[in-house]
């Protein structure tokens, strides 16, 4: 397992951003949020299955970890603003990663980003999420305990045993901010417009927690926007995470080859939605 590295040096106690270096020099850095109440383990070992030139930045919010004592945020725009704000001194090219409730708060900060002018995003790939307006208005950060535990263990992102209890009871607090962070923003301002970086959306092939052709991610770029399946649940960073990360690194190979300078900014806003909202996170 490779060590991780604060942005800044080794001497910032309780950091938000950890790079996992990879094998080679960097030409390309994939930034990492992962699903609700989640850290920076889940892509602990991912620098061992992607290209040697690959810089894993993985995120790691407030009220997980080693920052377990930190009280969670519970605005995704005062999250995005946190990412994007220690990000804005990482040399390019970058590509953001999320995984679910990860997914919206990637896009929420390379949005951000853009804004200030940088064109080296290459790309927001998102794995089983509903796109950012799917969620808004839902209620999962007001479930009793027994409901959010069971609802994830249906997700697959808990085990329904005495441990995986035990641990989903540890990282509660953190597990409805983000769901609340979720569930209160309200897209509508300039910086929820499209990005001007392509999407990829990827899904499990048994994912039964998002409904098929619902995700809606295509608004949200005024780029390319590409779906595809992979083999898994909904729940992509446990055992079917092999498929997720090929997929991945063949994505970075392509944009690598044809990485070029493009508008900073998205000119359209996003249509409005009519179609059914999805519940999955």
């Amino acid at each position: 397992m490779k060590r991780e590295q604060t942005m800044h040096g080794v001497t910032k106690k309780r950091p938000l951003l950890v790079r996992f270096p990879g094998a080679g020099p960097a030409r390309v850095h994939l930034v990492c949020v992962a699903h609700a109440g989640a850290g920076v383990a889940p892509f602990n070992r991912w620098t061992d299955h992607l290209p040697s030139w690959v810089s894993l930045i993985a995120v790691r919010l407030p009220g997980r970890e080693s920052r377990l004592r930190e009280s969670p945020l519970t605005s995704l725009d005062a999250a995005a603003g946190e990412v994007a704000g220690e990000l804005a001194a990482q040399d390019g090219p970058l590509v953001f990663f999320g995984h679910c409730f990860g997914a919206v708060l990637a896009y929420r900060a390379a949005r951000l980003m853009e804004r200030t002018g940088r064109d080296d995003i290459l790309r927001l790939v998102v794995a089983a999420a509903p796109a950012p307006d799917r969620t808004v208005g839902q209620d999962t950060h007001r479930l009793s305990g027994d409901a959010l535990f069971q609802q994830l263990a249906r997700y697959g992102a808990v085990q329904n045993t005495d441990r995986g209890r035990t641990l989903f009871e540890l990282s509660e607090p953190a597990i409805r901010a983000d769901f609340q962070a979720l569930e209160t923003w309200q897209p509508g301002d300039e910086a929820s417009r499209p990005l001007a970086a392509p999407v990829l959306e990827v899904r499990g092939d048994s994912d039964e927690v998002l409904e098929p052709g619902t995700a809606g991610w295509s608004p949200w770029t005024t780029s390319e926007h590409r779906r595809l399946t992979v083999p898994g649940p909904h729940f992509l960073l446990g055992d079917a995470v092999g498929g997720l990360l090929a997929v991945i690194a063949r994505q970075l190979e392509e944009d690598l080859s044809r990485e070029q300078p493009r508008p900073a900014t998205g000119p359209h806003p996003v249509p409005s939605n009519t179609a059914p909202r999805s519940g999955g996170i």
